[in-house]
């Protein structure tokens, strides 16, 4: 089988991206796999008005990766485990594409709002998709739209060439999704895909979700957390929070393979992290009191 992992990065090569394409890359040799770095270069941005958006996607519109019979999309904050022997595309058995869910996230969508990324904003995408493309959505037992991460994708050969051929370009779809006046969100790669995949004819695979164990902050100051969702199983952890690019790898290293209460001493922030700084704190609540004050007077 030939096989090859692609990942992207746009801009400097902070320390958390060179890190991250080391353990790829060398995970890729482990199982036999070809492995490519695009670094700063545009191939999905001379089809796409968002291109930083799509690039990571390249591969569904390049024919480079058309001989290949299974392609994996990685995004550039994804870290494997140590010792990681298992090979990410034996997961799929006659499939088109392997993805896994955020299983948490319907439930979040339902009692927060992030960025107008909720489950009233959900059902309308789901909606909209249905009336424009005939894409009938998965909804968790709850009927929530479900979830899906591209942060970790396996592709056929044969899912790439329906991908290339029956699916709508990346401009009609952020078009069309941008005419619905939803939150950016919903116009890029993830949700292009978490759309398309449903399309009849096209036979996906939820892949365990060890593939794709995410963490990330959870809620705002003061009541934030840190949303871990690695098990024993986890193979690849996404590590999504904000400046993580930034971070020593030992540090993210620790992330990924270390229980949270010990590598959360390791992190390069202050000690307050995931809520507010104290100093930013009494700084702000010295400014409203200043304003409070001119005002009084």
């Amino acid at each position: 089988m030939k096989n090859i992992i692609y990942q992207y990065w746009k801009g400097d090569l902070k320390p958390g991206v060179v890190y991250s394409t080391e353990l790829i890359k060398k995970y890729a040799e482990k199982i036999g796999a070809e492995y490519r770095f695009d670094h700063n270069k545009t191939i999905a941005g001379k089809v796409c008005s968002i291109p930083i958006y799509y690039e990571p996607a390249n591969p569904l519109v390049d024919p480079y990766f058309d001989d290949y019979d299974n392609v994996a999309l990685i995004d550039i904050d994804v870290f494997p485990v140590e010792n990681l022997n298992e090979n990410l595309f034996d997961q799929l058995n006659g499939e088109d594409a392997g993805i896994c869910t955020e299983p948490d996230q319907p439930f979040f969508r339902s009692t927060m709002n992030v960025s107008d990324i909720t489950y009233e904003n959900d059902m309308r995408w789901a909606r909209f998709l249905k009336d424009k493309w005939n894409v009938k959505y998965s909804y968790d037992e709850k009927d929530r739209p479900m979830v899906y991460n591209t942060g970790v994708v396996v592709i056929s050969k044969e899912g790439l060439k329906k991908m290339k051929t029956q699916w709508p370009s990346f401009q009609e779809y952020v078009n069309s999704i941008q005419s619905l006046r939803l939150a950016r969100f919903y116009y890029l790669f993830q949700d292009y895909f978490s759309a398309f995949i449903h399309m009849d004819g096209f036979e996906f695979k939820k892949l365990h979700n060890g593939w794709n164990s995410y963490m990330h902050k959870l809620r705002s100051h003061p009541n934030a957390t840190i949303n871990d969702t690695r098990t024993e199983d986890t193979k690849l952890v996404h590590i999504m929070f904000r400046t993580a690019d930034d971070w020593p790898r030992e540090t993210l290293w620790a992330i990924t393979n270390s229980p949270t209460e010990e590598w959360r001493k390791l992190v390069p922030v202050w000690k307050e992290w995931p809520n507010d700084p104290e100093k930013e704190i009494k700084a702000e609540s010295n400014l409203v009191s200043s304003i409070k004050n001119i005002q009084e007077n």
